[in-house]
């Protein structure tokens, strides 16, 4: 017995030899020392794992700047060969746009070398030149590699995660934090519950229109379950890391909250990191939820000692822990007032395995202004494109009387056109009504108005193919009411998934308001009809959140998530792109 084990482990060894061997060679004839150095170099679908392994791999040694450089090359790949394919293209503008508006030879070279950066020094500055009130959230998935290859419309469990919070500007600051999967077995996937949570609302929306009593009850049981997913995301899954997804404070704010922070660390007998002074900041200034209001009993402490011993590594009970948490709470006054604090922007960056998720329904981004973006390289893409022309709705802010609307071209919505008909008649915009466009009246909307608003079936692109979007230099905000507009779908196994939102992304779109699933006309409808008063600069209902309306879009819209009815509607209203303001 112990003769074949010895032979068996020889012709491992030489097996193991061999591959290595053999691995090498590959290496050496590809002119790389390293499979990361060809993962690093040449970033696609398949070698997304192998990014996430080395940004592990340097989140263990500490060294959180190369974690991040590693994680953001795992996001977005197809997109980023597409914008490649697009920007040795021709832009083909509105029949009426004139030269100055065609993108300038220095101007398509900076936008090719940002979105081919492959380097740690490249990735950071990046990041530098965005505005410094912008925190960008990149979350990406823990590989689970036995479910690489699993079977078309099955779903992993709960992935682990790793959240990066990025501020922005000259100086700036990363942390990544991994969070891992739930614990609790019997707990169903949150991104399959929400798969079935959406086929569902389909087959209720098809089957029961004419059963009204059984469409409300079924109805009324979706919304329950979505907000169970939810709350799940916060308390089983984030826990006491939703802290990291806040935008920063105002300049005021920040400097009291800096303060406040020093003189915490000054009383504590022991030193923390840079980066434990970092995250202890957005601990105590962490939002706290509407139902738990009550006070530092009821409100902080509920998590305040967990993140603590989290920052600390220790536990929850160690002396250590309850000191820093006692400094704290004697700051509680202030930081009562810097946790309900209007926030900056944040831009969420999900990777493909959790996009279809309702992020901007967790606690801490309620009442914040959030946009999306598929990934940092094609944020700074967009940003460099728009803040450089003087005319661009980034730098001159969306006129309001400038708009298009385009209302149930297939004419099968009655109640829709009767319900918004007088709204849009109000704004003085031109629009077409109950006809389908012909692609120049498409095209002419999206490029030389600032405002754009679809109301109908899908996301529009039975009108203008995304294919057709991706050659044009879009100038307007866009708004597609109608279902899944802006659902990111998979094509196939291993590709990322894809929507008509990258294909106007693609086209420089500086914004895009649609919704992530199937929704109900007359529930869109009263969101519409909101929307567009509140985008006008009229003041709402004295007793809903756009009383005031704020001219920040992003924050409009997570303030107009009040006025639907179902909590379906309002957690699939989502916005992609740069945080835009409207000027009236």
């Amino acid at each position: 017995m112990l003769k074949w084990l010895r032979k068996i482990l020889i012709y491992t060894c030489k097996m193991a030899a061999s591959v290595e061997s053999l691995t090498s060679a590959v290496l050496a004839k590809m002119g790389a020392s390293s499979v990361t150095e060809i993962v690093s170099t040449l970033p696609s679908a398949l070698t997304t794992d192998a990014n996430i392994s080395a940004a592990e791999m340097e989140l263990k040694n500490g060294r959180m700047e190369n974690a991040f450089h590693q994680l953001s090359l795992s996001h977005s790949t197809l997109l980023h060969h597409r914008m490649a394919q697009r920007l040795h293209k021709p832009s083909r503008g509105s029949k009426d746009e004139d030269c100055s508006a065609a993108i300038s030879p220095d101007s398509l070279q900076t936008e090719k070398a940002t979105l081919a950066t492959t380097e740690k020094d490249e990735t950071l500055s990046l990041l530098q030149k965005l505005p410094s009130d912008w925190s960008i959230i990149q979350i990406t998935s823990q590989s689970v590699g036995e479910f690489s290859f699993r079977k078309i419309g099955t779903y992993p469990p709960t992935p682990g995660l790793y959240i990066s919070r990025c501020s922005c500007g000259s100086q700036p600051t990363i942390t990544v934090q991994a969070v891992t999967a739930p614990k609790h077995e019997g707990l169903r996937g949150i991104v399959q519950e929400v798969e079935l949570i959406k086929e569902e609302n389909k087959i209720i929306n098809k089957d029961y229109r004419d059963q009204q009593q059984k469409y409300f009850t079924k109805r009324e049981e979706l919304n329950n379950r979505l907000k169970c997913v939810v709350r799940s995301m916060e308390i089983a899954w984030l826990r006491h890391w939703c802290c990291l997804l806040t935008g920063s404070l105002g300049a005021r704010n920040q400097q009291l909250l800096e303060e406040a922070t020093a003189r915490i660390i000054a009383d504590c007998k022991f030193p923390l990191t840079e980066t434990q002074t970092e995250l202890l900041q957005c601990i105590i200034s962490c939002p706290v939820p509407p139902e738990r209001t009550g006070g530092l009993e009821l409100g902080v402490a509920f998590s305040m000692r967990a993140s603590v011993a989290a920052l600390l590594y220790e536990s929850v009970r160690s002396a250590r822990v309850k000191d820093l948490c006692a400094l704290i709470q004697k700051e509680e006054g202030l930081l009562g007032q810097l946790r309900r604090a209007q926030r900056n922007p944040v831009i969420l960056v999900l990777d493909k395995s959790i996009v279809s998720l309702p992020w901007e329904m967790i606690w801490v981004l309620r009442d914040q202004p959030v946009t999306r973006m598929p990934s940092l390289r094609m944020l700074t893409l967009l940003y460099q494109h728009h803040s450089c022309r003087s005319s661009s709705v980034l730098v001159q802010g969306i006129d309001s009387s400038k708009g298009f609307y385009l209302l149930d071209p297939d004419s099968n919505l009655p109640r829709t056109q009767e319900r918004l008909r007088s709204v849009f008649d109000e704004t003085g915009w031109p629009g077409i009504t109950a006809r389908r466009p012909t692609h120049d009246e498409f095209q002419d909307a999206i490029t030389n108005q600032d405002m754009f608003v679809y109301a109908g079936h899908g996301s529009g692109s039975q009108y203008l193919p995304g294919e057709l979007v991706e050659g044009l230099d879009c100038r307007a905000l866009v708004v597609l009411y109608g279902c899944a507009s802006v659902r990111l779908a998979p094509r196939g196994r291993i590709s990322d998934p894809w929507g008509v939102v990258l294909n106007y992304l693609i086209a420089y779109c500086p914004c895009v308001v649609g919704m992530l699933w199937d929704v109900t006309d007359k529930d869109t409808d009263f969101l519409t009809c909101g929307m567009i008063r509140a985008l006008q600069g009229k003041d709402g209902d004295p007793a809903t959140p756009l009383a005031t309306p704020p001219s920040d879009v992003a924050l409009l819209v997570a303030r107009s998530r009040s006025l639907c009815r179902w909590y379906l509607t309002a957690a699939a209203l989502t916005v992609y792109g740069l945080p835009l303001q409207v000027i009236n």
